[in-house]
């Protein structure tokens, strides 16, 4: 029967998913780089605008599992590079029987942040043809709401964005490493955040 990995393993298993989006091997110069490789050459559309909401796993290193639901708005500066706003939503669940799970007068938790992207293109094969996608890397920060208290946070992230043959729609699937501080009774106040999500992205004109 399969187990939820535990959130060590997970935690684990995280850098090594961002030094897959940073080495990922791309062809040598003295080979012609594939269409859906080439932005300037791609048959996707490539527009300013990205809405993305998602739905998702929330992982604490203080916090029980609990899910995460939100939005992200992303502007594309260029093919490349693009700047994004996130607002996230989850229920902080903490053993009640522990000095942090007595001390929560308020499980409504709330993320708010801003990012850079960093998106390269990519494409992987489906059936008979070929399937255009993006891997990007977002690193920002903002704030997070826990236990009626304002925190500043920072995060690392990165994904993939799966583009089928519509030109408006993509599918986002992305991790998130948040790195933030929590009164807690019973500790250190540092807390590591790892978030996994998923959603439909809606891509919106004008093109770039």
């Amino acid at each position: 029967m399969w187990k939820m990995p535990t959130r060590e393993k997970l935690f684990s298993f995280f850098p090594l998913v961002l030094l897959f989006f940073f080495f990922v091997p791309t062809p040598s110069h003295a080979e012609e780089i594939p269409d859906v490789l080439n932005f300037d050459r791609r048959q996707a559309g490539l527009y300013r605008f990205e809405l993305s909401p998602y739905v998702g796993d929330y992982f604490g290193d203080k916090f029980n599992h609990s899910f995460i639901v939100g939005g992200n708005l992303q502007f594309n500066l260029t093919e490349k590079l693009g700047i994004a706003s996130d607002f996230g939503y989850s229920k902080a669940s903490a053993d009640r029987t522990s000095a942090l799970g007595t001390s929560i007068t308020n499980k409504n938790e709330y993320l708010i942040d801003g990012a850079f992207v960093i998106t390269v293109p990519a494409a992987y094969r489906s059936g008979k043809g070929v399937t255009e996608a993006d891997f990007f890397t977002s690193i920002g920060g903002g704030i997070m709401r826990i236990n009626n208290s304002n925190r500043g946070a920072g995060f690392i992230g990165g994904g993939m964005k799966i583009r089928p043959h519509v030109s408006w729609l993509a599918i986002r699937i992305e991790i998130r490493n948040y790195f933030t501080s929590i009164d807690n009774p019973s500790g250190s106040d540092f807390e590591d955040v790892l978030t996994i999500r998923i959603g439909p992205t809606f891509l919106l004109p004008p093109e770039i």
